[in-house]
């Protein structure tokens, strides 16, 4: 062989050698790029995890913010009921000493008096307040006998009244959001 010959084969097989060498390097780009494809993939689903989590954790702190709220609410409003209720406790004694003095004032004729009216007014505006605030009377004539807000200091017979039914109030019960502040003290027909 002569030295053409010789160039001409080493220049085929430099060329083969080339060949393959840029198909070795096309394939390599083909598997980066069917790999870059599949961890772009995986990436995406991670990013998806990652951002529905992240919404959740958001979203439970919401909730969570939003329970702390409403049971401070409540507390709140349960509070302000106890405060409501020890006032209205002490209240209840000054409105029994105004009717007292107004029973007396009307046993002795004195009714007409202006203080006697002063006292009347001062406690038809104490009743007036406390109504509003949600306070109930307890113990009204011929209403039946509930152990539960009245009191029964005597028993009588009666014939104009039903058995087990209040014939008279001695002291006026209280109630307030159906919690008894006072009971009723009263005379109940017999059985």
């Amino acid at each position: 062989m002569d030295t053409e010959e010789k160039q001409l084969k080493n220049k085929d097989i430099e060329k083969t050698y080339t060949n393959k060498k840029n198909e070795k390097k096309i394939s390599n780009n083909d598997q980066i790029q069917n790999i870059d494809i599949n961890n772009l993939s995986e990436l995406q689903e991670k990013l998806l995890d990652t951002k529905k989590k992240e919404h959740d954790i958001q979203l439970r702190h919401l909730a969570y913010i939003e329970n702390i709220k409403k049971n401070a609410e409540i507390e709140i409003k349960n509070i302000k009921n106890i405060k409501k209720e020890e006032f209205f406790k002490k209240i209840i004694p000054i409105i029994d000493v105004l009717e007292n003095t107004l029973s007396l004032a009307k046993k002795v004729h004195l009714e007409k008096e202006p203080l006697v009216q002063g006292i009347k007014l001062t406690l038809e505006s104490l009743l007036k307040i406390i109504y509003k605030f949600g306070v109930k009377i307890e113990g009204k004539t011929n209403e039946i006998f509930n152990p539960k807000i009245h009191n029964a200091i005597l028993t009588e017979n009666s014939t104009k009244i039903q058995p087990d039914h209040i014939i008279s109030v001695i002291r006026k019960g209280f109630s307030f959001n159906n919690i008894i502040l006072r009971k009723a003290f009263v005379i109940v027909s017999k059985i």
